[in-house]
């Protein structure tokens, strides 16, 4: 099945032994289809993982500083 990759616009094909991992291994919904190419899954993945990392980080430093307030 084709798409167009929604980060770098590449046309790509979802082979037919992806989405049989995506359907039945990972129990994906029927519905869903391919959007980003696997070098911009892995992009996007990554991103996310910053992210969380540095919100975790901010969360983590508000509440050391909380906890000084309140002495």
């Amino acid at each position: 099945m084709p798409f167009v990759c929604k980060d770098c616009g590449v046309i790509q094909v979802w082979r037919n032994t992806q989405q049989k991992w995506w359907y039945e291994v990972m129990k994906g919904d029927i519905w869903t289809i391919a959007v980003r190419c696997r070098p911009c899954r892995t992009q996007e993945r990554d991103r996310k993982a910053t992210a969380r990392q540095i919100h975790l980080a901010g969360l983590k430093a508000k509440d050391g500083k909380r906890d000084r307030t309140e002495d």
